[in-house]
């Protein structure tokens, strides 16, 4: 029983140094991409698809999480609805490294493309090769799956509140996006939809 326990601990220990690096990684790609675009010059907030409180609401639920999920890899123990066991953490892990690889591919093949918001310039291209040809909305989808690890890994009220706020919103987001890019690019982008499905496609 007491070596069974210890293995538990050695187990947890493991996944939360991997969520800490995992998360702190996260946050370096977004100061990278921030970093560059202004370097660059280039706009990276493009006009809000959703009234602006709405936007900022959302980003600011998806930092939440995201704090959340630092805790767990600092191991700052708060308030839980119920204690996960490592086999839990082990499946919010699997979600958090596989969002984070979406995250990540996503980010690079959109390289100058990556935008917050509308784009009102010509010189965007239309994605739909690579990690597009899976989900229309990789760059989403691979947050959604670190923010749902979050909870996975601390089932605290406000994480969960916050994370079916920020999925709520930003589904409504990718809905206007959508609409943007039919208006935008026309028959390319509905045989594009026709193809590729929102979230998954399998």
């Amino acid at each position: 029983m007491i070596r069974k326990s210890r293995i538990s601990s050695t187990n947890q220990a493991m996944i939360a140094t991997i969520v800490l690096i995992i998360t702190l990684l996260i946050f370096l790609l977004v100061i990278v991409v921030i970093s560059r675009s202004v370097i660059k010059k280039q706009s990276i907030i493009g006009s809000p698809p959703i009234p602006v409180f709405y936007f900022i609401l959302a980003k600011m639920l998806v930092l939440v999480n995201l704090a959340f999920l630092l805790l767990k890899g600092l191991k700052i123990s708060i308030h839980r609805i119920f204690e996960p066991t490592w086999y839990i953490d082990l499946i919010a892990l699997v979600f958090l490294v596989i969002g984070t690889i979406i995250l990540i591919l996503s980010t690079f093949q959109l390289n100058n493309d990556l935008i917050f918001g509308l784009s009102s310039s010509n010189k965007h291209k239309l994605h739909t090769r690579g990690i597009y040809s899976i989900s229309r909305h990789p760059f989403y989808l691979g947050f959604i799956f670190i923010l749902f690890s979050s909870c996975l890994f601390n089932p605290n009220y406000v994480n969960i509140t916050a994370f079916l706020g920020a999925w709520f919103i930003h589904h409504i987001i990718m809905v206007k996006e959508e609409q943007f890019l039919r208006s935008h690019y026309g028959q390319e982008y509905q045989q594009y939809a026709e193809k590729v499905k929102r979230y998954i496609t399998f």
